[in-house]
Order: structure tokens, then C-alpha cells, then sequence
């Protein structure tokens, strides 16, 4: 009885997306308001199904997307495979806009206005087997995770060049100190050469101070020397 209950109770739970999926739809400012798409998509929305719910369905909108898109009526019709008549009827609200026409028309402004369509980008796509961009050029896939290392490895570069600048900044510090050092070193190396100059002059007085005197001899004069002086 509990289990049929259960069973019951859950049955009665209205389907709603999942938490990330909400996300997605907040982030993107749009209301998962239509109740068959949640019972038809549990849980899970792909993105082109969260995107169909961004407009209401209205001949004014159906304007405005053809004007952005740069259509005429009559280009906008040839391309819906209807008369341009039928095209003026839904923009001015006299009949109403088929899903398809609008959701059609939708797709191409998207795709149009958040680049979707990008030179780019030309050549990728998704893999529809594993979801991963596969690119045209060599043919490597990306996906959501390899996505996510790049912003991580993005984030340590940023703090490894950060580490580096810091590193420039304290060798730049060492080698301004290591020059006055050296010029400390060479100012005490002429400060030395000089006291020892000085000690070698002190010696040399002190040599001269304690040297013995000889005393010179008066030499002796001849008599007619003497008899000059």
C-alpha cells in the first residue's frame, strides 16, 4: 500500500526542469512556462527547446524579427512558402501566427543575432553522439569539461604571471642591492688600499725617527787656510 501510494504521490508531482536546466532558463531571462513541454521534457530541456519559449506568439513579434532580418513581405512569404497576404494578416493580428512560421523565423533571428552563424565558427558542429564541438580544421573534439579545464588553466596563467611580475619586481630589488653592495665593496676596497698606504708611510717615519745619526767630522784645515780664515 505505501509503495502504490507513493507511486501515486509521485505521479501527482507536476514534471518541472531540472535545478541546472532552471538555471539556464534564468540566466537567459526565460520563463519554462509551458506545462507540456515539462511533461514532455523531464528534467532535461535542450537548449533550442528553452529558446522556443523566449516570445510569446504574437503578429507584433512576427515583425519585428522580419525587419531585423531585413525581409520584405514578399521575401518573408516566399520563403514560408505562403502568399504575402497571409504574412500581412499575421502581423497585423487578423489571423494568427502558425508555431512553425514563428519558431522558424525565431531560429534564423537567434542564430543571427547571438552569432550562431559566425565565419568563425564555420565548419563546426556538435556531435550529436557525445554533445562535443568538433572542429573542421583537424577534426579534434571539445568538450563541455575540456571547456572548463581551459578556464582553469586560463585562471593559472593569470596567477602564475602574477607570481612572475611579483618575481621581476624582487630581482629587480636584489640586483639594485647587489650594485650597492658592490660599490660598497669597491669604496672599502680603496679604503683599504689607502690605510695600508698610510701604515707603510707610518713605517717609513718610524724608520726615520729611529735611525742612528752619524755625526760628520770636521775636516782639518791647512795652515794657509787657517790663516785666510
Amino acid at each position: 500500500m505505501k509503495n502504490s501510494t507513493g507511486q501515486k504521490k509521485r505521479k501527482n508531482i507536476p514534471p518541472a526542469p531540472s535545478n541546472k536546466t532552471r538555471w539556464a532558463y534564468y540566466m537567459q531571462a526565460i520563463e519554462p512556462k509551458d506545462e507540456a513541454i515539462n511533461r514532455a521534457f523531464p528534467g532535461y530541456h535542450p537548449q533550442w527547446v528553452a529558446m522556443s519559449q523566449a516570445m510569446n506568439i504574437t503578429g507584433e513579434n512576427f515583425r519585428w524579427m522580419r525587419l531585423n532580418l531585413g525581409l520584405a513581405i514578399k521575401q518573408c512569404g516566399a520563403y514560408l512558402r505562403v502568399a504575402p497576404s497571409t504574412v500581412r494578416r499575421w502581423e497585423a493580428g487578423t489571423a494568427p501566427v502558425p508555431f512553425t512560421a514563428f519558431e522558424l523565423l525565431r531560429l534564423i533571428t537567434s542564430s543571427a543575432f547571438s552569432k550562431l552563424t559566425h565565419h568563425r565558427w564555420d565548419g563546426w558542429f556538435i556531435n550529436l553522439h557525445d554533445g562535443a564541438l568538433v572542429s573542421p580544421d583537424n577534426a579534434i573534439t571539445v568538450t563541455p569539461e575540456d571547456i572548463n579545464l581551459v578556464w582553469l588553466m586560463q585562471s593559472k596563467i593569470a596567477r602564475l604571471e602574477a607570481e612572475n611580475r611579483s618575481m621581476e619586481k624582487t630581482i629587480s630589488q636584489l640586483q639594485a642591492e647587489n650594485t650597492r653592495l658592490r660599490g660598497m665593496f669597491l669604496s672599502q676596497g680603496v679604503t683599504a688600499e689607502l690605510a695600508a698606504m698610510h701604515e707603510r708611510i707610518g713605517n717609513l717615519l718610524t724608520r726615520i725617527n729611529t735611525a742612528e745619526i752619524l755625526p760628520f767630522a770636521k775636516p782639518e784645515l791647512n795652515q794657509q787656510e787657517e790663516a785666510a780664515a
